[in-house]
């Protein structure tokens, strides 16, 4: 690995399979480039997964850097690669504070078995300790005229009355901020004026932030079907061009969760392939030096 500045901030592409590494490299490299932060190639040697040794992930980890490196598309200031060797979770969790990780980009795919690390289970277990914000992607950032143009310029988030929705709002203002998109904020229209109370008090807060900032977003009312409103945001956002969603995954399930799965685990591997930006509610959460 390339010596790099302890000051430095990383966006980190988590590679589990070597041979196909475009989807993972594709959208860290764009984050890379739109924050202004370095970017390491990351490979995790877990024998619960994998039988490469480090010194083996190397070469084609360092053949993947080169790459990146002559891409002129998206320059990137600092560009590395790493091979650990350890357990995959214990290593995710430590990156934030290992390489100053504010990022981390992993794939998640829909029919994988539930021994791969790309499964949806295996990834959201091995990022629930992680303070760093980990985008899960299914398939590479598209950026070609010809077909679907995926290149965040529209990112939406579900407002509701839980006091989880607040820890959206600081990574939601870095899309406007810095890499130019469209905000747009989904919610309820709650007819129970408990409920109403505390989704407005969340919005008050939201526009307070977003004011202080000089940065706007649209506001949309989503139909209330879903015990989720992250699936109805799923929906709203295939249907009107918003290529993420932002969301928190869930700190503490309740009865219907523990029976059916919480809403991370419904829309993590999604039909319209939309990436989704997680973040594990805590209060120290990484967040970038801006």
């Amino acid at each position: 690995m390339e010596k790099k500045d302890k000051k430095d901030q990383f966006v980190i592409a988590y590679l589990t399979d070597l041979a196909e590494t475009e989807t993972v490299v594709s959208h860290a490299a764009f984050f890379a480039h739109k924050l202004g932060k370095g970017l390491i190639l990351l490979h995790i040697s877990d024998p619960q997964y994998t039988k490469v040794s480090p010194s083996e992930a190397e070469g084609d980890l360092k053949k993947i850097n080169e790459t990146v490196k002559q891409s002129t598309n998206q320059p990137i200031k600092q560009s590395t690669y790493l091979a650990l060797n350890g357990d995959t979770r214990q290593v995710l969790t430590s990156l934030p504070t290992l390489m100053n990780a504010v990022l981390i980009v992993a794939q998640v795919a829909a029919h994988a078995s539930r021994r791969s690390p790309m499964s949806r289970r295996n990834v959201l277990r091995n990022l629930a300790d992680c303070r760093a914000a980990f985008l899960t992607v299914q398939q590479p950032l598209i950026q070609n005229s010809k077909f679907k143009i995926q290149n965040y310029d529209n990112v939406a988030m579900v407002v509701d009355f839980k006091k989880e929705s607040k820890d959206k709002f600081i990574w939601s203002s870095y899309f406007p901020r810095f890499v130019g998109s469209r905000m747009h904020v989904l919610y309820y229209d709650y007819k129970d004026q408990f409920l109403r109370s505390k989704w407005y008090a969340n919005m008050q807060q939201l526009h307070k932030l977003y004011t202080g900032l000089d940065i706007s977003f649209q506001p949309h009312t989503i139909e209330s079907k879903s015990t989720f409103p992250d699936e109805g945001a799923l929906r709203f956002a295939n249907e009107n061009g918003i290529s993420l969603l932002i969301c928190v995954t869930t700190k503490e399930r309740d009865t219907l969760e523990l029976l059916i799965g919480t809403q991370e685990q419904r829309t993590i591997t999604n039909r319209y392939n939309i990436p989704i930006l997680f973040l594990n509610p805590r209060e120290d959460l990484y967040v970038l030096c801006d």
